[in-house]
């Protein structure tokens, strides 16, 4: 949100400084905090064995208390606060995102953290082409670093092996960057 309101102020449409204070303040609250107590409540239930959620069947259930709240976001962006269809589409393109890495998951493990960021460089990209007087080249170059260097630290780690990480990337990349270059 930051970054388009900085770099890309065109797609967002006519928005403030005080909007988007107010915007931030929902999609932290919605996206992070209330899905952050939800995984809390969980391990305090037992219902996880550990905040980390490395069992693949652990991870179904919180990722789709996540898509939850995120179309819950998508919800109230479209029909309460009616903001830009650029928003609407960017948050929509993070719901789908979620819900095919959890109905993925129920199947086999995938890297959420590597469909996540590839997601959001994907949405940086699409919207960069979509809105030509946009200034995300460096946003995106910047977000292609992180995104390997995110993707190689899964590796690392041994969370991940290289198809799930692949996956992931995919998986996030092809989701966000569609959604934004076919739907604005």
């Amino acid at each position: 949100m930051i970054i388009l309101y900085l770099y890309a102020p065109s797609s967002l449409r006519p928005i403030d400084a005080e909007s988007i204070l107010s915007i931030l303040t929902m999609v932290f609250i919605i996206t992070f905090l209330v899905p952050a107590l939800s995984i809390g409540m969980l391990r305090l239930t037992a219902s996880i064995t550990s905040m980390k959620l490395e069992d693949r069947r652990e991870r179904i259930m919180p990722l789709f208390f996540v898509a939850a709240y995120y179309a819950l976001t998508v919800y109230l962006f479209s029909y309460k606060l009616v903001l830009s269809e650029t928003l609407i589409v960017l948050f929509s393109a993070i719901t789908a995102t979620i819900l095919l890495v959890a109905i993925v998951t129920t199947f086999f493990k995938v890297s959420a953290h590597a469909a996540g960021i590839w997601g959001v460089t994907g949405l940086l990209l699409s919207i960069q082409i979509k809105f030509p007087d946009s200034r995300l080249l460096w946003p995106v170059f910047f977000m292609m670093l992180l995104s390997g260097l995110i993707n190689s630290s899964r590796l690392l780690l041994n969370a991940h092996s290289p198809k799930e990480v692949m996956l992931g990337s995919v998986l996030g990349f092809g989701t966000c960057f569609g959604a934004i270059y076919l739907f604005i």
